[in-house]
C-alpha cells in the first residue's frame, strides 16, 4: 500500500502543479499583471517577479527583493543583447526546447478546456462526500499482479458472495499475517481506492474488489472497521468543504480527460520494427547505464548516432495510425519532447519495457499537441506571455556563456581563473546597466508593496518532459544597487 501511495503522490503532485500552472496563466487577478519594470519593449510583471522568486531556488545572496529585481532586469538586458545575434535564435537546441515548452503548455490548456472547465458538481454529491470525508477506515487488503487470478476471484465472489469471510480467513492462514491499513480522506491512495471508500457509505465487513490499480496491479479489500471524526470548528468545516469540492472537481476532470484520451487514441496501435527497436533500445540502455543518470523521468536520447551498418536515420522505427516513423523522425521529435519514463528504478531487466512505454506516452502527447494546434492554442495570449519569459531566460543564458567564452578565446581571461572570470563578468554587467539605464522604467510604488518569503521552494512537475514550472532564477549579479535606473515611478 505504501508503494501505491508513493505512486499516487507523484500523480497528485503533477495534477496539483498543472492546476497551479493554469491558475498562473488563466485565472490571474489584475494585480498580478501590474508592470513593475519595463526594459525597452520587455516587461517584468508582478506575477513574473513572484513566480521567478518563489517557485524556484535562489541562492542566499540573491534573496533580497532589490537583488532579485536587479537580476531579472539584467536577464532582460542580456536577452535584448542576444536578440541582435541571429545564431542564438537559430540554435536547434534552443528552438527545440522552446517548442517543447510551448507545446506542453498547449496540452495543459487543452486539458483545461476539454476536462477541467466542463466539470459541474452536484450539491448532494458534495454533501455526501463531505460527510464521508470525516471517516477513517481500517482495511484488510491483498494485492496481486495476475489479472487472470483477479478475474477468477471476482467471478467467484459474484457467484458465491457469502464465502468472502472464509476467503479472507484462508488468505490470512496461507500468508501467515493479515495486512491491515488505515485510510483517511486526505490520504493520497490510488484514486480507485479513494472512490470505492468515500463516494458512498460502506458497511462493516464489505468486500471490495478486486480493483485494478493505476500501476496495473489489483487489490482486494475488506472493511474491518471505520470511525467518524467530526469537525467542530466552523473554519475547519469550511476548509474541509473546500477540500472536498476541489477533490471532486479534480476526480471528475480526470475521468473526462481519460475519456478524451481514449477517444483520441482509439484505433491507433503503435507497432515497432523489431530490429530497429532492439538496436536503439540496446544503445539507449548502454548509454543510460554508462552515464549513471539519476533523473530517469527526463532522460533525453536525441543524440542517437547512426549505428552503421546496423541502422541509420532512414530505417523504419515504428508505425502508428498508418504512418511510418523512421529513426530520423524519432530523433527529430526528441529534440522538443524528451522521453519521460514511468519509473525511476530503471535497470537492465526492465529498461526495454519502460523505454517502449515512454515512446507510447510521447506519441500520445504528439496527438494531444496536434489537437491543441487545431484549436489554435499556440496563439493563446497567456501562453505567448509565458513563452516570452522562457525565451528571455534561455537567451540570457546563451548570451552570458557566449560573452565569457569569447573573452577566454581572446585571452582576456583564463578558464581556470574563477575569480578573474567573476570580476570580468561583474564589470561587463555594470557596463550593460549603464548602457540601458535610460531605457528602464521602474514602478517603485508597486514594487515596495511586494513581499517575498525566504523559504526555498522548487515547483517541480513530475511526469512531463519539462518539469520546472518556471525558468531557473538568473543568478547574474549579487547586487541590490538599482541606482542605474533613471526613470523611477514612470509606469
Amino acid at each position: 500500500m505504501d508503494q501505491l501511495k508513493n505512486h499516487e503522490f507523484l500523480k497528485a503532485a503533477l495534477f496539483i502543479l498543472i492546476i497551479i500552472f493554469l491558475a498562473c496563466t488563466s485565472q490571474k487577478g489584475q494585480s498580478d499583471e501590474i508592470i513593475l519594470a519595463k526594459i525597452g519593449k520587455k516587461e517584468i510583471t508582478k506575477r513574473e517577479f513572484l513566480n521567478r522568486s518563489e517557485l524556484t531556488i535562489r541562492p542566499g545572496i540573491f534573496k533580497g527583493r532589490e537583488t532579485t529585481l536587479n537580476n531579472l532586469i539584467c536577464e532582460k538586458i542580456l536577452a535584448i543583447e542576444a536578440e541582435k545575434y541571429s545564431q542564438f535564435l537559430k540554435n536547434e537546441t534552443l528552438k527545440g526546447r522552446l517548442k517543447g515548452i510551448k507545446e506542453q503548455m498547449m496540452r495543459d490548456r487543452l486539458y483545461e478546456e476539454e476536462a477541467f472547465n466542463k466539470v459541474r458538481l452536484d450539491s448532494q454529491e458534495i454533501r455526501n462526500a463531505y460527510r464521508l470525508s470525516m471517516r477513517e477506515y481500517e482495511l484488510e487488503f491483498y494485492t496481486m499482479r495476475d489479472e487472470n487470478l483477479a478475474q477468477r476471484i471476482e467471478a467467484f465472489l459474484d457467484s458465491v458472495p457469502d464465502v468472502a469471510d472464509d476467503m479472507f480467513k484462508e488468505l490470512e492462514t496461507v500468508l501467515g499475517k493479515r495486512p491491515v491499513h488505515k485510510v483517511k480522506y486526505q490520504d493520497q491512495d490510488d484514486v480507485v481506492i479513494h472512490e470505492s471508500l468515500f463516494k458512498n457509505p460502506v458497511e462493516l465487513g464489505t468486500v471490495i474488489g478486486p480493483l485494478k490499480l493505476t500501476n496495473g496491479e489489483f487489490i482486494l479489500m475488506k472493511v474491518l472497521n471505520w470511525v467518524d471524526y467530526p469537525i467542530i470548528s466552523g473554519a475547519d468545516q469550511q476548509n474541509r468543504l473546500k477540500e472536498v469540492e476541489e477533490k471532486l472537481h479534480q476526480d471528475k476532470a480526470r475521468k473526462r480527460w481519460q475519456s478524451y484520451l481514449a477517444d483520441m487514441m482509439n484505433g491507433k496501435k503503435l507497432q515497432f520494427n523489431e530490429q530497429s527497436f532492439k538496436v536503439i533500445s540496446d544503445w539507449a540502455m548502454e548509454s543510460y547505464t554508462m552515464t549513471g543518470a539519476n533523473d530517469s523521468l527526463n532522460y533525453q536520447l536525441s543524440e542517437i548516432p547512426p549505428i552503421e551498418p546496423e541502422i541509420n536515420s532512414d530505417d523504419p522505427f515504428f508505425t502508428i495510425d498508418n504512418k511510418l516513423w523512421t529513426v530520423g523522425d524519432f530523433k527529430k521529435i526528441l529534440v522538443s519532447h524528451p522521453l519521460v519514463y514511468r519509473s525511476k528504478n530503471l535497470n537492465r531487466d526492465n529498461f526495454r519495457k519502460y523505454f517502449k512505454l515512454a515512446i507510447v506516452d510521447m506519441m500520445r502527447d504528439h496527438y494531444l499537441t496536434k489537437a491543441a494546434y487545431k484549436k489554435s492554442l499556440d496563439d493563446h495570449e497567456d501562453i505567448k506571455k509565458e513563452m516570452n519569459i522562457w525565451k528571455d531566460a534561455y537567451l540570457a543564458e546563451f548570451q552570458k556563456n557566449n560573452i565569457i567564452s569569447t573573452a577566454i578565446d581572446q585571452g582576456t581571461i583564463t578558464n581556470d581563473d574563477k575569480a578573474g572570470i567573476q570580476k570580468y563578468w561583474e564589470s561587463y554587467v555594470l557596463d550593460l546597466q549603464n548602457k540601458y539605464g535610460d531605457s528602464i522604467k521602474l514602478n517603485w510604488d508597486e514594487f515596495n508593496k511586494v513581499t517575498l518569503t525566504q523559504i526555498d521552494y522548487f515547483a517541480f512537475r513530475p511526469g512531463v518532459p519539462y518539469p520546472a514550472a518556471v525558468p531557473a532564477f538568473p543568478s547574474l549579479i549579487a547586487s541590490e544597487d538599482l541606482n542605474y535606473i533613471k526613470q523611477e515611478n514612470s509606469l
